[in-house]
């Protein structure tokens, strides 16, 4: 027994340090140091900022950013606690690929003071934590390989209630509203989960692999097929509708209104849309190698992501901040390896992106919590 939670342990750990719950192919790679770089894209000249001392002269307006050393922040829990995994040294170490490692476990990270509160801790590895839209509950997962088990948990500090019999992949699952959460099974079945742990199959799609699975309002979105086919399901109606083809992901903003959706155009290429709730596309916003991380503001103004431009050798992604209504393009970060979805604040003033680093010639996670004037 011991062996084999050793043997998944191990997995977890490589999954977990190169490129962290398969958002991301990118390799591990060193931080940029430059402080300043200048890039044409447009035909226009841009300047890149990576540490913000300068203003940024667009009409969105950077604060400044600051920066988490290793810690995985994942979500915020209120405008200046975060949820982050971080390895627990209180606990016995293994040695790793050569390494020594802790069993990574949550905590809620204080912005303004670094203090730390446990959230979920011992000897097995815990992950992907999000927070519910009312930021009262944690859902996260219990680490084997590529898949774990969820589990939801008050942040008061109730113990926890696990939300799925098997396990599911690591990637998937999220909130559905402030009492339940979704997530696809390893038969393409779609099932719901409330905050006491009680299951309810919703959709019974007869497609082993169903991914990108995320409920906006009364539907249910989801991919399936070699296509990559876009499929809503209406709770309501009981219908579906096939919406697109080619889809990676698509990120419903915050009324259900619009969807930011990242297609793949050709070999080596994607593009993100912005597309109606139909997904019929209204205008094109960026493209490039690889684009991870899509993430709308609360108030649906401003979009954020990632792009590895087009022919790049290293993977290293630039970071950007869109306001939908007038297509403004304002760069945040540039070559750094996202490692997480990105995440905004409940005022939408501030951007969660969690990055790999090299350090010491150990692969870290280093957490930049941006902040808008």
């Amino acid at each position: 027994m011991n062996s084999e939670k050793n043997r998944l342990r191990d997995k977890a750990w490589s999954i977990l340090l190169c490129g962290a719950v398969l958002l991301t192919v990118t390799a591990c790679s060193t931080e940029s140091t430059d402080t300043r770089e200048v890039v044409e894209k447009a035909g226009r000249k841009i300047t890149v900022l990576d540490n913000i001392s300068e203003p940024v002269y667009t009409k969105l307006k950077l604060a400044g950013i600051q920066k988490v050393e290793g810690v995985r922040g994942t979500d915020f829990a209120g405008e200046d606690v975060m949820v982050v995994t971080k390895e627990n040294r209180s606990l016995p170490s293994q040695i790793i690929e050569g390494q020594e490692r802790y069993p990574l476990n949550l905590y809620l990270h204080t912005l303004s003071t670094g203090e730390e509160a446990p959230l979920q801790v011992g000897e097995l590895n815990y992950g992907a934590p999000q927070l519910s839209p009312d930021k009262t509950h944690v859902f996260f997962k219990e680490l084997y390989d590529v898949t774990g088990f969820g589990y939801i948990m008050d942040l008061s500090g109730s113990a926890p209630v696990k939300v799925s019999d098997a396990e599911f992949r690591v990637e998937e699952g999220k909130w559905a509203d402030d009492a339940h959460v979704i997530f696809p099974d390893m038969e393409g079945n779609i099932l719901s989960a409330d905050l006491t742990g009680k299951q309810e199959t919703i959709v019974k799609t007869g497609i082993p692999y169903v991914h990108e699975v995320v409920q906006t309002g009364s539907r249910i979105l989801y991919v399936t097929g070699e296509d990559s086919q876009l499929s809503a399901y209406d709770t309501a109606t009981k219908q579906t509708k096939v919406l697109r083809k080619n889809v990676i992901w698509a990120v419903p903003s915050p009324d259900g209104s619009q969807m930011a959706i990242v297609e793949r155009i050709g070999r080596g290429e994607m593009t993100l849309k912005l597309c109606d709730s139909e997904g019929n596309e209204q205008s094109k916003l960026a493209s490039g190698q690889q684009i991870f991380g899509t993430s709308w503001s609360p108030d649906g103004k401003l979009l954020a992501y990632a792009v590895t431009a087009a022919g790049s050798t290293d993977d290293q992604q630039d970071l950007f901040i869109t306001e939908v209504e007038t297509g403004e393009q304002t760069p945040v970060l540039n070559d750094f390896h996202l490692a997480d979805p990105l995440h905004w604040s409940p005022s939408g003033k501030k951007l969660l992106a969690t990055a790999t680093v090299l350090k010491d010639n150990i692969y870290q996670f280093l957490t930049y919590v941006v902040s808008l004037s």
